[in-house]
């Protein structure tokens, strides 16, 4: 059994995965207090966020403010699924610190146009410019990009792993960790967990089981601490998968109908879609019909809500091309048509393959 990184993914890019703009010194201006809180609020209330950002445009006249204002605009766009917008503040970014030659803004911007290409799913493009980041923080060797670091490696690991390359992934996963690591800030610690997790499924992949328990429990002991409930509840759908890998089905399906209990009246459709998936998977591996019908249709119910919000963001970038802003995105339009055929047939695929199990439950019980 193995998680679905995209919805994961999704749970959790707009929480932990912030490609924010770079913080100020203390002796901040008025201006610079402001930018900071639109990017603070963009990941909370992107409306209000982009009603500041109106009125803060025209008082800006700084190369550096200016792209800062536009990658929390661009993040504010992401939040809402508004793809093509918010690649458009980036780029528009990246054309100011190219212009202004300035290197720290450049590894800023071309990190959150990669990861905004890996939400698309366009991983080609998004390794393209998140290695271009890279080769610029391995140049400079500046310690203020270690958050920024962290985060390029996260997304590059995520990518690798996608790519069914769970040992290369990890190298990445550790990188990660390891510049994590370097600040003991809240966030630092949010997203390290979150890459700690992400490693445990690779190491489960690898059939490191073990050692991906063990990893597991310390990111919900570290969690639960630090009153990181998110974090802890995602860690423990991980446990419950390591312990259906060990055969464990009990305890696996304990974590997991605890977790459920727990996140009900959330509303949190990611994380609740991850236990449905993994709940389904377990009794499926137990060939218990009635439960795993169960709880796959709910399964299905929630990835269908999923489904309606990738959808838009591919109907936005459709709709709204934005090749004549930037020649990033020439003869492109093509590839996104490409990308709705293709979750056509994915879907065509998913559903033979859903069909093929429930028959062969049937087989088995009669």
């Amino acid at each position: 059994m193995k998680l679905k990184t995209d919805d994961m993914k999704k749970g959790l890019y707009i929480l932990f995965l912030i490609f924010s703009v770079f913080g100020f010194s203390q002796s901040e201006t008025k201006l610079e207090k402001q930018i900071s809180e639109v990017d603070r609020m963009a990941f909370v209330d992107p409306d209000s966020a982009l009603i500041m950002v109106k009125k803060l445009e025209p008082k800006i006249d700084d190369d550096k403010l200016q792209s800062k204002l536009l990658l929390a605009k661009g993040s504010a766009y992401s939040v809402k699924h508004l793809s093509s917008a918010a690649l458009k503040s980036g780029f528009e970014a990246l054309d100011i610190s190219q212009k202004s030659q300035d290197s720290l803004m450049m590894v800023n911007t071309l990190g959150f146009i990669g990861n905004q290409y890996y939400i698309l799913k366009l991983n080609k493009k998004a390794i393209n410019y998140l290695n271009r980041a890279e080769t610029i923080i391995d140049f400079l060797k500046d310690p203020s990009l270690n958050q920024m670091s962290a985060n390029i490696y996260f997304v590059k690991a995520l990518i690798y792993k996608d790519n069914l390359d769970p040992a290369f992934a990890i190298t990445y996963f550790d990188k990660a960790i390891f510049e994590y690591n370097k600040n003991n800030d809240r966030s630092s610690l949010l997203n390290k967990n979150i890459t700690r997790i992400q490693k445990g499924y690779s190491l489960i992949d690898i059939g490191k089981a073990d050692e991906a328990e063990k990893l597991f429990l310390d990111v919900i002991q570290e969690s639960d601490r630090y009153k990181m409930s998110e974090v802890s509840d995602y860690a423990k759908v991980g446990l419950a998968i390591t312990y259906d890998n060990k055969k464990d089905f009990v305890k696996a399906n304990q974590i997991l109908s605890e977790t459920e209990k727990k996140i009900g009246n959330t509303g949190n459709v990611g994380l609740l879609t991850e236990v449905y998936d993994a709940l389904s998977q377990n009794y499926l591996n137990q060939n218990n019909a009635p439960q795993y019908f169960y709880y796959n249709q709910k399964l299905e119910k929630n990835l269908l809500t999923n489904d309606e919000v990738e959808k838009k963001s591919f109907s936005d970038l459709l709709k709204k091309n934005i090749e004549t802003q930037n020649s990033e995105f020439d003869n492109n339009q093509k590839m996104f048509y490409l990308f709705v055929v293709l979750i056509i047939l994915f879907t065509i695929v998913s559903l033979f393959y859903i069909r093929k199990k429930i028959n062969m439950l049937k087989s088995i019980n009669y």
